[in-house]
């Protein structure tokens, strides 16, 4: 490397003065990107130009760069520039933009296929609604559009929660848990705060997703269940930064549990055991932990039941 410009240490975060002499390679090319990068100066050295997306390595991390590399000869030596324009904004942008798509796409599939089986419904009974015996053809119609009701709800909050969250606080679990559990017919089920800890998040998106969570732990077990909330222990998952900790939490019962087989699916849209159910409570679950940026995963609880440990958390 001879020289570069000054806008390369605010892009990079390399001092000139460090590189130069070096193999600019050795500096911002990642290892799995070795044999591209080896490619492009072939090519330049054979007096071609080259425009490309690549990934390099900043001192602040990986980016997305739109490289061109343009050969010259200057004392009967080949030389070359390498322009690189940091588009890594522009990138997230269009990922952004293409999730948001797709959340539309699975917006649409769900309004056109759930929706129609409970008006089909409702216009069945509403002609034999012309018979006078079957009076009872009215409460099944206002069932079918409570449903409709529903599917409708669920879709709506599965379309917003899936967008990123900006604004976090710390929050008392215990508040968020007790707060959630209000909200569901508990049916003689008992909640258990295992640990006490603040948990920094949307508080919002996380009154949804215990309730949900507590709903998907009562209406799938026939018995009472105990459902427990506390801190997950994973070693692999635990970093000290700033004060506060990344680490994980988990919500769980001792009911029936989730089968193996079975735990890859109950995050796809309109995957159900119940008739009651819509189907999106797990999905709108695993949208919310997204959002956050945290991963979830689904395990078997010491009672055999299901246990939802959600990673990559900052809690205080």
């Amino acid at each position: 490397m001879r020289s570069v410009n000054p806008a390369f240490e605010d892009v990079f975060g390399y001092a000139p003065a460090d590189i130069r002499g070096e193999s600019l390679n050795e500096f911002i090319v990642p290892d799995e990107y070795e044999d591209e990068a080896a490619d492009l100066d072939s090519r330049t050295s054979d007096g071609k130009y080259n425009d490309a997306v690549l990934t390099r390595a900043t001192a602040d991390g990986e980016r997305e760069f739109l490289y061109r590399g343009v050969p010259y000869e200057q004392g009967g030596s080949r030389y070359a520039f390498a322009v690189y324009s940091d588009i890594t904004d522009q990138k997230q942008r269009e990922a952004e933009l293409e999730r948001k798509n797709q959340q539309l796409d699975e917006f649409a599939s769900i309004l056109t296929h759930d929706l129609r089986n409970p008006i089909n419904i409702a216009e069945g009974y509403l002609d034999q609604l012309k018979e006078p015996e079957n009076e009872e053809c009215i409460e099944l119609i206002e069932q079918a559009h409570d449903r409709m009701k529903e599917i409708i709800d669920d879709t709506l909050t599965l379309t917003k929660e899936a967008q990123a969250v900006e604004e976090v606080e710390a929050i008392s679990i215990t508040k968020l848990a007790e707060s959630g559990w209000e909200l569901v017919e508990t049916n003689g089920s008992e909640l258990r705060v295992v640990d006490e800890f603040d948990l920094v998040c949307d508080s919002d998106r996380l009154s949804r997703l215990v309730e949900n969570l507590f709903r998907n732990a009562i209406d799938h077990n026939e018995e009472p269940v105990t459902v427990r909330v506390g801190t997950h222990d994973t070693m692999a998952t635990a970093t000290r930064t700033g004060g506060a900790e990344k680490t994980a939490f988990y919500i769980a019962d001792d009911g029936r549990g989730i089968p193996k087989s079975q735990r890859d699916q109950v995050f796809e849209l309109g995957e159900t055991s119940s008739r009651e159910g819509t189907g999106l409570g797990l999905p709108i679950v695993e949208r919310i932990a997204d959002a956050h940026g945290w991963d979830v995963q689904i395990a078997e609880s010491v009672g055999g039941g299901a246990k939802f440990i959600f990673t990559n958390v900052e809690i205080r």
